[in-house]
């Protein structure tokens, strides 16, 4: 069982790494600065692809086979397309470490521990404590692993199973043993968008796969960069994110307008990879990791036929037959190789600036020089020095608000282009308001085979236009890869603002659900994707894991039925500086308790603790503490409880 010294040591854990991981150093030459990597002492932008040693026609990687000359070929086509990172899954052995130390890439290191395992069970912890630790005997004297992967897509099903309890025990236990063994590295695993819930600062860096055709989060409501943008902001603020998986099969299979799981051109991986490459940047990225070098012939469960299962087809490589060790580039090759060149960091599609636009690259070297057009007029020009480049543009406008293409031209030192890319953005001389959405869930528990309604309240900015006038709201139960369901409506907007109710039945399996709703906004050239999102969980058994917001330290127990006793509204306004309302009705005589929380479940204040008679209240909370103390900064938290019902309302206090 979990024993509650590793509930505080995880809660002790979470918030040293929240105050001190904007500058934290693991090690004299690697160092996570502000959510960066640094490499002796260079900011370092992971440009990585996954690798296996030994999965090529006719072999599984349970079965190890050493050929060093085909993994110094391997390595040397993927340093020569300008990758500096491989990613692995299971863990090399000590030989095959010497070849990529050697190779002088990086390697984000995986060390399987199986996420179907019995996470509770003595035996499964023992093995994979004893696993890892064997690993460590010699991974340890390595330094071009910049990160161990210690999981790969763990499921709600397995993780409800076995407790999460004793899966927050197990990361720790094997965090603690990395970081004792090698030290200064840091550690993390790679989840998944069904692993939204799961609060990724428990590890040192965020690792996530992310597929442009599922679920639908991703899918449809908020769109590739959309969810990631997401994830960076409420799950990796502080730390690397790093897609630590994307990519696209080319299966055969019918043909499809849209990507998708397999049946994919070559076409269609080519300009869907490089999609989800920049579209990672957009998000706030530090970093991906393309699936994968070569096809795997094994997973369809016959190595030596490579049949249509999609994940056979990963590969930017293909083979031929049986007797092809070296494999064949296929187009989506030489699109990474030229696209590698030259990564721009800053400015980001999407983002709205005003006049003065940052802009950061990471560059090959022999990229000597770059320029940065706005209509086939030159704005910038500067030669590079460094890998690394960091400066700012300055925007003349002669409008309130306009929309930009700003064109990157790369050049070499015989001023030959290698690449170019435009970045869109939108330019205005005042802060915008943009147009919203606010979701709103009911009941706020999640109940496995019930169902739930969601609200999608709108309010719009006529300075934009919405294209199709379209919103996409969905579900997502995190079941398997179950990528959920998908709905839209057609708008009728009236004085700059919509709404609507629609619902969704659980599946009875389901044990976490992510709500979404959003739609693209647009002006002129300009175009960005405007979403939001809800994420209940079934009662409290994801606690040991699950993000602070998600957890159930304060009890949520809302009923929606006709003898509703209270409730409670969103305290105004919000965010709020010195003091906020808090505004509940009162329908039938009832003791009323409202107390303020902070974002741990610890209770900050009692503001009310009375009889009241039915009737519309107000309470003003002044941002204080229990002694009258001004509180910090932060997301707190308003419940309100009768003997029967329990409702929460989350805050913003900004100093």
């Amino acid at each position: 069982m979990f024993k509650q010294n590793k509930i505080h040591k995880l809660t002790i854990l979470i918030i040293f790494i929240t105050l001190l991981f904007s500058s934290f150093s693991f090690s004299q030459n690697l160092q996570i600065i502000d959510g960066w990597y640094y490499i002796d002492g260079e900011k370092f932008f992971v440009k990585g692809i996954g690798y296996e040693t030994h999965t090529r026609p006719g072999q599984v990687p349970w079965v190890y086979a050493f050929d060093a000359d085909l993994i110094r070929f391997d390595l040397s086509r993927i340093k020569s397309a300008g990758y500096n990172t491989i990613r692995t899954w299971g863990a090399l052995r000590e030989e095959e470490l010497q070849l990529v130390e050697e190779s002088g890439l990086k390697i984000l290191f995986g060390i399987w521990i199986d996420p179907h395992g019995d996470f509770g069970n003595e035996s499964f912890i023992t093995e994979a404590y004893n696993h890892v630790n064997d690993v460590l005997n010699y991974s340890a004297n390595f330094n071009s692993i910049i990160g161990y992967l210690i999981m790969n897509e763990p499921q709600v099903d397995n993780i409800y199973n076995s407790g999460a309890d004793a899966l927050a025990n197990l990361w720790l236990s094997i965090i603690d043993l990395i970081h004792e063994r090698h030290p200064g590295i840091p550690v993390s695993f790679s989840n998944t968008i069904i692993g939204d819930y799961i609060d990724m600062e428990i590890f040192d860096f965020a690792g996530y796969n992310a597929y442009i055709y599922n679920p639908v989060t991703i899918s449809q409501s908020h769109g590739y960069a959309g969810y990631l943008r997401f994830l960076k902001k409420q799950r990796a603020i502080n730390m690397p994110f790093i897609i630590t998986e994307y990519g696209l099969s080319v299966s055969p299979g019918p043909p499809n307008d849209e990507y998708g799981y397999g049946g994919n051109t070559l076409e269609q991986q080519t300009s869907g990879n490089l999609f989800m490459y920049r579209r990672l940047i957009d998000a706030g990225a530090q970093g991906n990791c393309v699936f994968q070098y070569h096809d795997g012939w094994w997973k369809g469960g016959n190595e030596y036929l490579h049949d249509a299962t999609p994940e056979e087809w990963f590969g930017l490589i293909g083979f031929s037959g049986l007797g092809d060790i070296y494999g064949t580039e296929r187009p989506v090759w030489a699109a990474y190789e030229k696209y590698n060149k030259a990564i721009i960091i800053n400015p980001k599609n999407e983002q709205i600036y005003q006049n003065t636009v940052p802009v950061e690259l990471f560059t090959m070297p022999e990229v000597a020089s770059f320029t940065i057009s706005k209509k086939n007029n030159v704005l910038f020009a500067e030669s590079l020095e460094t890998t690394h480049y960091s400066s700012e543009l300055i925007l003349t406008q002669n409008k309130e608000i306009e929309d930009i293409e700003l064109v990157f031209n790369f050049f070499n030192s015989n001023n030959d282009t290698l690449k170019s890319e435009t970045i869109s953005i939108l330019c205005s001389i005042s802060e915008l308001e943009l147009p919203d959405i606010v979701l709103d869930v009911y009941p706020v528990t999640l109940t496995p085979g019930s169902r739930n309604y969601l609200n999608m309240q709108v309010t719009t900015n006529s300075q934009f236009f919405i294209e199709n006038n379209r919103i996409d709201y969905v579900m997502h139960p995190h079941i398997g890869f179950d990528p959920g369901i998908a709905k839209s409506k057609v708008m009728v907007i009236t004085d700059n603002s919509w709404s609507y109710l629609d619902y969704f039945d659980m599946p009875p399996d389901t044990k976490v659900a992510t709500f979404g709703a959003g739609f693209t906004i647009g002006y002129g050239n300009f175009k960005k994707r405007i979403s939001s999102q809800k994420i209940l969980i079934y009662g409290d058994w994801a606690d040991p894991i699950a993000a602070p917001e998600l957890r159930t330290d304060i009890t949520v127990n809302e009923k929606t039925s006709g003898n509703l006793k209270i409730k409670l509204y969103q305290n105004y306004p919000n965010p709020f500086n010195c003091s906020t309302t808090i505004k509940f009705d009162v329908f039938t005589r009832s003791n009323v308790s409202i107390k303020i929380y902070d974002i741990s479940g610890r209770e900050v204040c009692t503001l009310v603790d009375k009889e009241f008679s039915p009737g519309n209240y107000r309470e003003i909370w002044q941002g204080t503490n229990k002694t009258y103390r001004s509180v910090a900064s932060g997301v707190y938290f308003i419940r309100i409880q009768t003997e029967d019902f329990i409702n929460v309302r989350k805050i913003i206090m900004i100093r």
